[in-house]
């Protein structure tokens, strides 16, 4: 059975090496952290099943932090235990009421905190099983990103197949391209579902050996974008230097390409995008992607998050809005760095540092 994983945020450094070694031998996988704004970069890269936090500490207090991850849609599942040095009874009603799972006063036996966390995560065990929310698949957009690009494929097929018809030349050649195109986009949907599942289960491995060169994954990219339309790829303005950067190659055009294709989706046809790369200092390569479209607001940006599609009713999307999110967690994970800087109907910035090969 898979290691059932707990992230413990305790800042006594004595007291938080003792849970952990108690959690470890009872064959959990623990990470530690001293804050909740340590704990929060260590969700950037990891989901746990269960957390475990401290009320006073320094940096970002537990309450602080407890309030972040209910604000969070992939992490407000979580069962949520707060350990306390304070037998308060207005302490434990604050952290109840605002929705925490369970309120621990220390000193505490070892085999209760293990009874409590067994039932908190056979519970949350049982709650994914249920409720898909924190799943793409059970968005409603899924449906129509499997089922639009399967009727455009098997209606396509229809009208070649159909002698009354008495195609042109012209007309078969549309359609041939109609079942390339949408079935190039129903096999992105699903290898992005499949992936995001992988992600989320902590399933992939990020081989932190391998190199790839960005500007031979940029035009893989780029001529992959032109197989979808010729004239999108001609919007793209780039200067990308080569570069040996320190991530899969895999990883690498899967960002390159979502975050490109964003771009060009959340600008006009008539509008060019800008892509340019370069080395930055001995350590990173940044990468610039500028568009002149719609642009977000400070509240948008920062619901950046699985299956959020941003202004879908104005502006038709295709996809399941997983591209953003991944290549963020992508490039996290492989210890880059990625910033969006966005202004409403004037465009977006995305700027992403990537970390070099090392010699």
């Amino acid at each position: 059975m898979k290691q059932k994983k707990i992230l413990l945020v305790e800042d006594e450094i004595n007291l938080r090496e003792t849970i952990q070694d108690l959690l470890e031998h009872y064959d959990y996988e623990v990470k530690s952290a001293e804050n909740g704004q340590k704990a929060l970069e260590l969700l950037d890269n990891w989901l746990p099943d269960l957390i475990i936090s401290d009320i006073m500490m320094p940096v970002m207090d537990g309450h602080s932090f407890h309030q972040i991850i209910k604000e969070t849609k992939t992490l407000n599942q979580i069962p949520f235990i707060f350990l306390t040095a304070k037998n308060d009874e207005k302490e434990m009603e604050k952290c109840l009421l605002n929705g925490a799972d369970l309120f621990l006063t220390k000193p505490f036996k070892i085999e209760t905190l293990i009874k409590i966390i067994q039932s908190k995560i056979k519970r949350f065990d049982e709650l994914k099983s249920v409720n898909k929310s924190i799943n793409p698949t059970e968005s409603n957009y899924f449906l129509h990103e499997i089922n639009t690009p399967l009727f455009g494929i098997l209606g396509s097929v229809n009208l070649l197949l159909n002698p009354k018809h008495n195609l042109k030349e012209k007309e078969i050649d549309f359609f041939y391209q109609t079942i390339k195109t949408s079935g190039k986009r129903l096999d992105r949907t699903l290898k992005n579902s499949i992936l995001y599942e992988n992600l989320k289960n902590n399933n992939l491995d990020f081989y932190e050996n391998l190199t790839s060169d960005i500007a031979n994954s940029f035009s893989k990219v780029k001529k992959d974008i032109a197989d979808f339309d010729k004239a999108q790829a001609r919007r793209i303005t780039s200067s990308v230097e080569e570069c040996a950067i320190k991530i899969h190659n895999k990883y690498l055009i899967f960002i390159l390409f979502e975050l490109i294709d964003n771009a060009l989706k959340f600008s006009k046809n008539n509008k060019k995008i800008i892509v340019t790369g370069k080395k930055f200092n001995t350590e990173f390569y940044e990468l610039l992607i500028q568009d002149f479209g719609i642009g977000f607001s400070e509240d948008e940006l920062k619901e950046i998050n699985v299956c959020k599609q941003f202004n879908r009713n104005q502006e038709e999307q295709q996809g399941l809005g997983l591209g953003l999110f991944m290549s963020k967690s992508f490039i996290e994970k492989t210890n880059g760095v990625f910033s969006i800087n966005s202004q409403k109907n004037v465009g977006t910035t995305i700027k992403v540092f990537l970390p070099l090969k090392k010699g």
